[in-house]
């Protein structure tokens, strides 16, 4: 029988690293865009002082990669502050941890941060798939509300940065029946990634020049195409780089594959010479991802000035569709930063507005 979304399927208690903490790893239960049973893997961390019905913060982390190469819960030391890949401090291979991790247990919350489903677990992650990275989010709150020793309640926030800020944006725009049970009160956003509005508004430089950053471009083209039966990663990709995601997607992290279609890009094109099905990419773009209704919460958004990875009129156009839709939303603007420095600089910021609004009953 498959178990329910949300079922916590398995919970192993390793140290943590924040002092006055408990944190496990755990794996569970949920389901992808069209309904299907997944597992996803991830890290739950939360105070020592047996408390219950606790708020929850879920990180929704950025791109690491498509695959079992790729996994944050299986870095050293996980269940703690962000570290992103290259940091000097540790072997990591991929980013690992959460910003703010200390400040949102200091104020009595668990911490939940999921892996996504294809990474650790059966398949091929679904990149930049909000549909389906925002059950991961729900369904790892819902897991992690069944291991009693972490005191979870129904309180929830979502944190994500870059991938993970578009799959943090997708949770409020989850049907209500999959947010029955749960008190959502509010999402913060570290320059978050929505691929179809960056589409929309940037589509024959993204189709023609990959000016998203090789190697998003790659798997987003790739993850997409694998997943929707009408689409070829051909229509838009050159064949040696199909050929290169084929062979390696699960066996090398996302930085590893950008060395290796650089090294592409110096040969030759790596797009396809003249894009077939533009518009129907667009329309399955828009069908995944989020920025497609009314935020049901609270929206932040923290824009880098400097951030050539996901540009702030990219960010811009989700603000200016959520607020279209109804929403309730607030974009600040870190100038000078760039896109790996903006979950930094805006954490303080960020756990600020989540803790708020997760405060009281």
């Amino acid at each position: 029988m498959t178990p329910r979304a949300g079922t916590l399927l398995q919970a192993e208690e390793i140290p943590p690293d924040v002092p006055g903490s408990r944190a496990w790893r755990v794996r569970f239960a949920s389901r992808d865009l069209a309904g299907r049973p997944t597992e996803s893997t991830g890290i739950v961390a939360a105070p020592v002082d047996g408390h219950a019905d606790r708020p929850v913060v879920v990180w929704c982390h950025g791109t690491t990669g498509l695959g079992d190469a790729s996994v944050p819960s299986r870095q050293p030391n996980p269940a703690g502050e962000l570290i992103t890949y290259p940091e000097p401090v540790g072997p990591e291979e991929v980013d690992r941890g959460v910003p703010g991790m200390a400040d949102y247990l200091a104020a009595g919350a668990v911490v939940v941060a999921p892996d996504y489903q294809g990474l650790g677990t059966e398949g091929f992650h679904h990149y930049c798939v909000h549909a389906t990275g925002a059950r991961d989010a729900v369904n790892a709150v819902r897991s992690a509300g069944r291991l009693a020793e972490a005191g979870a309640g129904t309180r929830v926030g979502v944190l994500g940065w870059s991938e993970g800020g578009g799959m943090a944006l997708g949770v409020p725009e989850l049907p209500a029946d999959e947010l029955a049970g749960l008190d959502l009160r509010a999402v913060a956003t570290f320059a978050p990634g929505v691929p179809a509005l960056a589409f929309e508004v940037d589509r024959s430089t993204i189709v023609s020049e990959a000016a998203i950053g090789e190697v998003h471009v790659m798997m987003l083209v790739a993850a997409h195409g694998w997943l929707f039966d009408d689409l070829d990663p051909l229509d838009l990709l050159a064949p040696a780089v199909v050929d290169l995601l084929d062979r390696d997607w699960n066996r090398v992290p996302s930085h590893l594959l950008a060395t290796a279609l650089a090294r592409l890009a110096a040969e030759g094109p790596v797009l396809a010479a003249e894009p077939r099905n533009v518009a129907r990419w667009a329309e399955r773009l828009r069908s995944a991802s989020a920025g497609r209704s009314c935020p049901a919460a609270p929206v932040y958004v923290a824009t880098a000035t400097a951030d050539t990875t996901v540009p702030p009129s990219w960010q811009q156009a989700y603000v200016e569709a959520a607020v279209g839709f109804g929403g309730n939303v607030t974009r600040e603007d870190f100038p000078g930063d760039d896109h790996c420095d903006v979950p930094f600089t805006a954490s303080a910021t960020a756990s600020g507005f989540l803790l708020d609004h997760l405060a009281g009953p």
